[in-house]
């Protein structure tokens, strides 16, 4: 049975991705054959007019058509590491990980923010500039725990990362990723993966355990079930940081 919750229409300083507490997902609670075993994402219907992006993983393009802007083209496009679609990128945490892969490094880009608001973005729950790493690669940024940036359940938010790859660099150059991200209620009911859930559950565990291979296996199934098997070889940095901005 999947679980359908009633939906309402309608940083910090440097963070150690391996300090994160949240609910286990379940597989981690398991043995190594069930962690691997059903990749099958849990979903919700969203009301109608979500005007969700057709594709959250990649950025929404800019005015060249390019998608990168002024920033020097990569193999591999900032990417989002959520499902396709918004109806499977659910989690149960009140403050969760949002994870993207940057293919710059910090001295490569101008400026990087993440955003979070309402559904129809009235609101803004949350929005700070990012400061990266040095390392290109698969960071995570947590919402910081405070009233302001706590999500409610059973309500569905935006979620928004800007990248200014130079100071001259304008509005409609900037790359842009964003989707959406629905908390729900933690219960029995709960069938299949809860996307946020189990990716941050399974970077903490890679983060901790880089030589594992069952571990390593796991973060590998994980993104290639929605598609993003490029980023499997792609470094997970242990942590990320911004200057707060409420």
């Amino acid at each position: 049975m999947i679980y359908v919750p009633k939906l309402k229409l309608g940083f910090v300083t440097v963070f150690a991705i391996a300090g994160f507490t949240l609910n286990l997902a379940p597989g981690w609670t398991q043995s190594n054959a069930q962690v691997m075993a059903d990749l099958s994402l849990a979903k919700v219907p969203l009301p109608p007019g979500t005007g969700s992006p057709e594709d959250p993983q990649k950025p929404a393009g800019t005015r060249d058509g390019s998608g990168v802007g002024a920033c020097q083209q990569t193999d591999q496009p900032f990417t989002a590491l959520v499902p396709k679609n918004a109806d499977e990128s659910l989690t149960t945490a009140e403050y969760p990980v949002f994870w993207f892969y940057i293919p710059h490094a910090s001295e490569d880009i101008h400026s990087i923010e993440f955003s979070l608001h309402n559904q129809d973005e009235t609101k803004t729950v949350y929005i700070a500039p990012i400061q990266l790493t040095k390392t290109p690669g698969v960071i995570g940024i947590p919402l910081p725990p405070s009233a302001k940036s706590s999500l409610k359940e059973n309500q569905s938010y935006r979620w928004q990362l800007t990248v200014n790859c130079t100071a001259q660099t304008k509005p409609e150059d900037a790359i842009v990723l964003e989707g959406l991200v629905t908390r729900v209620e933690q219960s029995s009911n709960l069938v299949g993966v809860i996307w946020y859930d189990e990716l941050t559950n399974r970077a903490r565990r890679y983060l901790s355990e880089p030589q594992n291979p069952e571990v390593k296996k796991a973060w590998t199934e994980l993104l290639k079930s929605v598609g993003l098997e490029e980023l499997v070889q792609a470094p997970l940095v242990s942590s990320v940081g911004n200057a707060k901005k409420d």
